[in-house]
């Protein structure tokens, strides 16, 4: 992992993921209406659910979310209505105020995107609850631009659509293997460990910006 830029003049741009840095990711929410509709065996492949071919076909938006339900139900062997699986679906973020108060803070000094592995509806339900969603200057979604992290290339193509460098670019993200991704193509990446590490890491860029101006 990269050690963060010493202050906020070191960077060009900040880069944020988005489940477990600007969201808690709740799991056990859509596991509890699981159990409800499907009882103990059900649950038990919960986590087969999320490792399945069309989960990841549906964050690359390669397949809509009719054509990922209707996967989900054949998967899991029960009829499950797409409204009410669409609401179990969504209905495990919270924000993390920390990281929200972060964002507002470090977006007045230099341009800040969100680049996250997430699907159409994930997004369109986040984005419809809560309005920092609108304080990014650019969004790199994976239903939208076709690929996923931890492959490179999802850095990468976002690097060659700005003219930043890669060195001078912080980027958080709460699991190893995409900050190991996003340091080979050179940006300075941080894991998101605990629910603070996004306020800390930018509290002490403007720490560090003030100490050199005094």
């Amino acid at each position: 992992m990269s050690r963060a830029p010493l202050h906020i003049a070191d960077l060009d741009a900040v880069l944020l993921d988005l489940g477990n840095v600007m969201v808690q990711l709740h799991v056990g929410r859509f596991v509890q209406r699981l159990r409800a509709l499907a009882g103990g065996e059900g649950v038990a492949q919960t986590r087969l659910l999320f490792a399945e071919d069309a989960y990841h076909r549906f964050a690359r938006g390669e397949i809509d979310p009719r054509a990922f339900h209707a996967a989900v139900q054949e998967r899991l062997g029960l009829a499950w209505p797409f409204d009410s699986f669409v609401e179990a679906w969504c209905d495990v973020f919270e924000q993390n105020e920390q990281s929200v108060e972060a964002l507002r803070r470090v977006r007045e000094q230099r341009p800040v995107f969100l680049l996250s592995n997430t699907d159409t509806l994930h997004w369109e339900w986040i984005r419809g609850r809560w309005s920092w969603c609108e304080l990014f200057h650019g969004l790199h979604l994976s239903f939208e631009v076709g690929i996923e992290k931890p492959d490179p290339r999802f850095f990468r193509t976002f690097l060659d659509g700005h003219p930043f460098r890669p060195e001078r670019c912080l980027y958080v993200d709460d699991l190893a293997e995409n900050v190991a991704a996003a340091s080979s193509v050179g940006l300075v990446a941080v894991q998101h460990t605990e629910p603070d590490v996004l306020g800390r890491t930018v509290a002490a860029l403007f720490d560090d910006a003030d100490e050199k101006a005094g």
